[in-house]
Formats: C-alpha cells, structure tokens, sequence
C-alpha cells in the first residue's frame, strides 16, 4: 500500500457546523465496469468508482457509529454495495481454461486473460473490515471503463508531464522502469478540498498493470483495480475527490463533461 504524504495547512478556515457524518462527491460519467464501449464510440477510458448507490446522485456520506432507520450501520448499503462489485473478483470465482496469473514476465497469450489478486488491495479494505466504513476510513475501489482495443501509450519515467503529482513522479521514477504502468492519483478537486481530505492510501499502488490491456471482450476478463482509502477526513463538510489516470493516450479534459480520465469522488 503507498501513502500520499499528509498535506501541511495551506491556510486557516473555519467549519461553522460538524458532525460524525463523513461526506464525499462522486462525479463520474461511465459508471459500469462491465459493459464494454467500442473503440469507434469512444477513444480514451474515463475512470469510474465503487460504490454506487445511485447514478443519478453520486453523494455519498455516513456516519460511522449511527444506525440507520432499520438498525443497521448507515455505511451498510455502501459496503454491500462493494461485497457485489468484487463479488466477481474474489478466489474461486475467477476460473477457467484462460484465466491466467500475469505479471512483467508473463503476460497473457492469445485468447488468455489475467487474474486480480484483490488481496493485494490490502489488509483494511476488506469486508471482514467494512471497507473502513465503521472506523470513518473508507474504501473507494477505482478502475478503468473497458474500451475494446485501446492500447495504453505509458510514459516514460524521465518523460513524466509536468502537472503529475510530486509524490507520484516520486513514485515512478524510484520504480522498476522496466515494469509499464497506468498512474493514478487522487487529491481534493480545489485547496480546502485538499485540506479537508487529509491523508489518504493506495493499494495495491497508484497504477494499473498494463497486461490487462487491451480489452478483447474475452470471457473471464476482469479490470484492474486501484483501492483508495481516506485515511483521516474532516467531518462535517462535503469533500470534492477528483482522481485522474496518467497515459500520453488519456486526455485530461476539464471542460468536456465525459471527463476523460477523470473522476469526481
């Protein structure tokens, strides 16, 4: 798991209200993981999230220690909703005469796909832990839209462009160069954001292998995935998250509402 490096204050403010509740916005725009695009549809991967409660309202919030309405935990939608989005991706359900493990020495041959370890997304975002949820520490699983065909153009760790996080090219230019890599980063949209959102973890790292692409629409295929968890949030205010992939072929676009490459948490 790789830490972000806590931020220091970059100005005082002040919260006139606070409360146990927890609360993120979500803003993405290709929510299913599962559906295939075309590449004639679309050129570039949006990233997208779990979980989801509703795609039409991409707040989430919890309490950590409240029940809800029926007794049970405020967080426990949420959580359930990630028990079904990895349902998929946890041991035994992934088999198969294609299904293969892949890594820098061995990528998949014609036909095949590689397995997800998700014990690699770490030891606290997991459902014998809610996902974080309880401890007010939640677990924001990020992936790819699968675009059949696209090809990952990477960049090279002394080519790495000039807007990437600092921690991040820290983290690609002390790596294997020999070992290809999708980079990630999140970080609060605008700075109270980013004072707000604290310290937060990657698991397994800020990266999707490259082996899982291209997408072939072959059956047994999962995306790679990235766990963040929020390790120390500030209560009581709506926290912007935006997170963006890092490609020469991903085109981070403000102004377009697919936001390619982009996603809002």
């Amino acid at each position: 798991m790789i830490r972000r490096p806590p931020r220091s204050t970059l100005f005082p403010y002040t919260t006139l209200f606070r409360s146990p509740m927890v609360k993120f916005l979500f803003m993405v725009y290709n929510q299913n993981v599962f559906h295939p695009v075309k590449r004639i549809e679309k050129q570039d991967p949006s990233l997208i999230f779990e979980p989801q409660l509703n795609s039409e309202n991409d707040l989430i919030w919890l309490k950590a220690k409240s029940d809800g309405p029926d007794g049970e935990p405020s967080w426990k939608p949420l959580t359930d909703k990630l028990d079904q989005f990895l349902k998929p991706y946890q041991y035994g359900n992934q088999y198969g005469p294609n299904v293969v493990p892949c890594n820098n020495g061995h990528v998949p041959g014609p036909g095949q796909v590689c397995s997800v370890d998700i014990r690699h997304l770490g030891m606290n975002c997991t459902k014998e832990n809610n996902y974080g949820y309880d401890k007010g520490t939640p677990c924001v699983v990020i992936a790819l839209e699968n675009i059949v065909g696209w090809i990952p153009d990477v960049y090279e760790t002394n080519r790495l462009p000039e807007e990437m996080p600092q921690y991040l090219k820290h983290t690609a230019m002390n790596g294997n160069p020999e070992k290809k890599m999708i980079w990630v980063s999140c970080d609060g949209k605008n700075p109270v954001d980013k004072e707000n959102l604290g310290p937060f973890a990657y698991a397994p790292g800020p990266f999707f292998e490259t082996y899982y692409f291209p997408y072939q629409n072959l059956k047994g295929y999962l995306s790679p995935l990235v766990m963040v968890q929020f390790l120390k949030p500030v209560k009581g205010v709506l926290i912007n998250v935006e997170c963006k992939a890092w490609a020469n072929n991903i085109v981070h676009n403000q102004r377009d509402k697919q936001e390619i490459g982009r996603a809002h948490v």
